[in-house]
């Protein structure tokens, strides 16, 4: 009895967004956080006196801008999961095994 070769999985051209929008997302999060820091978004932020400025308010749009970047992320790595799992069911049967050929089918004896 030969063993079964292991079966792979193959994803679409969607697994090249997922990591355009995690690249995106840790670009926005870095830029935020220099912002934050170095143009004082930090320090009047602390201080309490509302409304604030430009320098906590930026980085603050930049951080939900990457918030919402990286959830769409996660969906799109989801639905190539999905679909890859689907593609291996539909192609190689739910074990990788060949189901046309008799000895594979289910409750056949060898």
């Amino acid at each position: 009895m030969s063993a079964a070769k292991p079966v792979g999985y193959s994803f679409g051209g969607g697994m090249k967004w997922v990591t355009r929008l995690f690249v995106a997302t840790g670009l926005l999060w870095v830029l935020a956080i220099v912002l934050w820091l170095s143009a004082g978004g930090r320090a009047e932020f602390t201080t309490g006196q509302a409304p604030w400025s430009w320098q906590v308010l930026v980085p603050a749009w930049m951080t939900l801008a990457g918030i919402v970047l990286a959830l769409a992320g996660c969906v799109v790595f989801a639905q190539q999961m999905f679909l890859a799992i689907l593609g291996r069911f539909e192609n190689n049967g739910l074990l990788g095994a060949d189901s046309t050929h008799p000895r594979t089918r289910r409750g056949s004896r060898p």
